[in-house]
């Protein structure tokens, strides 16, 4: 049975938090089941780095703003603006903004925000501590609830097609609401804070396909797994009027989350302010449930405080895995992939939206004078990041054998609808070679910088030996055709496809007599490295082999490409990780 973390606010007299409280203090229950506080930890946040950390606070990268998340003294929030579910009037709309915009000039320095909305893709989100772009966004908030035209996106003609309009946009902001739980979630184990301005999506919308609480569920699942809390915001004021129906959503993702409502008041600043000491000072609770198996079920917990006088804010439950499901996973983290497939997926990780401001692509291959050539080239991140890469500086640092005289590379930005496109070109002693790139802005600032680390084999060696696969990416007839004429286009670095994309595949293989034939064999596989089918190539022609990937074949989800040559006892091969997007 594993240790139940509760997280929890404790506030006395003026609402000011509680410090000085013990294990002995709580009255904790699971299911009217008295439990035993075996942890308990006061954490207290108060803005300042520690004494010797000199730590940029500029956010650079997406890479580097996730590793400050990860921090225990950094607040995360994210803003949740729910337009679907928000009319559109200025009795609504200035009030927000307003609300919204005293909660921003209350943040730290320190403190990390993202936006989003119902159609943001987890992908495009980008956390910021800058205050001028998050009120940039929140100034230009309007609600779109009862509204179909315009149409934002081709995700909303599909809405439209499916009919229910209603439900299918209170499934798109619970589905959207619930990804970003679960992204916050992974983030760190500390307190992650969202703030949900929405007048509520309907769970139960009357239609015969029933209601949405497996939404919900999703949502508060992600919320305890992850420690997140989920504030309501109710834009509509003070009302003398019921609020029940929609605004119920409101208050069960705020009870089932350990948040507040805030809800039926014309002062969102109170609530809001309320919400940065919440997360400003929180005790951890950990119990080991006393029930004997894992059940898979939802379990209420009730917090109380032996003195008087106090109040506790903390999350009514959470979902239990099941005995199957902690089975599943620990046969999944039991597992041991191939060392080579770990690596290509190791590689394309590296590429995961916000890593990197660029797609860096780094191989090998012979030179024609028999040395080992390392190649470096790039393309535009998607989404690109929010300050475009005008030029890519690649500085060789560290070599076998010494520095040697290489100059800095420049590689010019891609040009969209071009297949001509710059490389950088280094030839290398064999052995381990650092790259030091550098990403600028079109004014020469530096956006981002980071070493690269790679092998270089010896070409010159004896036995069979295979470069670096090469890729190349055409998204149109007129580039598909310029790279098939090209004798040495320059590769693609992206790693994840669409399948309208056509991509075409080269790779040489060097060493063996050129007399001798080259058996060569192309096979997708899984992620886990298991055969899923074997791709027609052409036979070599002098050690040289280029045939198409199809993509348009494959549905969503990431593959392993392994390329495989021989020549009588002699063998080798290379993997390559590859994602299809859509």
């Amino acid at each position: 049975m594993k240790l139940v973390r509760v997280d929890l606010t404790v506030t006395g007299k003026g609402d000011k938090p509680v410090a000085d409280m013990k294990a002995e203090d709580f009255d904790v229950t699971e299911d009217g089941v008295p439990q035993k506080v075996e942890q308990i930890q006061y954490l207290q946040l108060d803005g300042n780095r520690p004494v010797g950390d000199e730590t940029s606070l500029e956010i650079r990268s997406q890479e580097q703003a996730e590793a400050e998340a990860a921090r225990d003294d950094v607040r995360v929030f994210a803003i949740f603006l729910d337009d679907y579910h928000v009319d559109k009037v200025p009795q609504i709309t200035i009030p927000i903004r307003r609300g919204l915009t005293m909660f921003i000039n209350q943040l730290w320095p320190s403190d990390l925000v993202v936006i989003m909305d119902p159609l943001t893709p987890l992908s495009a989100l980008r956390f910021t501590r800058s205050k001028d772009d998050l009120l940039r966004i929140v100034n230009s908030f309007e609600g779109r609830q009862g509204e179909v035209f315009p149409i934002k996106s081709v995700l909303e003609e599909a809405q439209l097609a499916r009919g229910d309009v209603r439900r299918v946009r209170a499934e798109v902001t619970l589905s959207a609401l619930a990804a970003l739980t679960m992204k916050l979630g992974g983030l760190k184990e500390g307190r992650k804070s969202i703030i949900f301005v929405s007048q509520g999506p309907p769970t139960y919308t009357g239609s015969r396909d029933g209601n949405l609480q497996d939404r919900m569920r999703d949502i508060t699942q992600a919320a305890s797994r992850g420690n997140v809390t989920i504030y309501p915001v109710d834009p509509r004021g003070l009302s003398m009027e019921p609020r029940l129906g929609d605004a119920a959503t409101l208050y069960q993702l705020a009870g089932e989350t350990g948040g507040r409502a805030i809800i039926n008041t014309n002062d969102f600043s109170i609530g809001l302010g309320r919400m940065l000491q919440d997360v400003s000072a929180y005790y951890v609770l950990g119990y080991t449930p006393t029930r004997a198996e894992d059940d898979g079920k939802y379990h209420k917990i009730t917090v109380k405080s032996k003195r008087s006088g106090v109040h506790i804010t903390a999350r009514q439950g959470y979902w239990a895995p099941s005995a199957k499901e902690l089975e599943a996973a620990a046969v999944a983290s039991a597992k041991t992939l191939e060392p080579r497939v770990t690596n290509a997926l190791g590689t394309l990780a590296q590429q995961q939206p916000g890593k990197q401001p660029v797609d860096l692509w780094m191989g090998t291959s012979r030179h024609a004078d028999g040395q080992t050539l390392v190649t470096v080239a790039w393309d535009v991140a998607e989404p690109p990041p929010p300050t475009p890469v005008a030029v890519l500086d690649v500085e060789v640092t560290a070599a076998r054998g010494g520095l040697p005289p290489q100059p800095i590379q420049r590689i010019a930005a891609p040009v969209p609808g071009k297949s001509e496109r710059g490389r950088a070109d280094f030839v290398m002693e064999p052995g381990e070679v650092s790259l030091r790139m550098t990403a600028r802005a079109a004014d020469g600032g530096i956006i981002d910088r980071w070493t690269r680390t790679l092998l270089a084999p010896d070409y010159a060696a004896e036995g069979l030996i295979m470069s670096s696969p090469r890729l190349y990416r055409s998204r149109s007839l007129q580039e598909f055709r310029a790279i098939q004429a090209s004798p040495d286009p320059t590769p693609s670095a992206v790693r994840q496809f669409s399948r309208a994309d056509r991509v075409i595949v080269q790779v040489d293989c060097y060493g063996a007599r050129l007399s001798d034939p080259i058996e060569f064999s192309a096979h997708v596989q899984t992620r886990e490295g298991q055969e899923l089918a074997t791709l027609p190539s052409p036979p070599p022609e002098n050690g040289r082999v280029r045939f198409e990937l199809p993509v348009g074949s494959f549905g969503q989800g990431t593959y392993i490409l392994r390329l495989q040559a021989r020549t009588g006892a002699r063998g080798t091969q290379q993997l390559v990780a590859f994602r299809v997007a859509r």
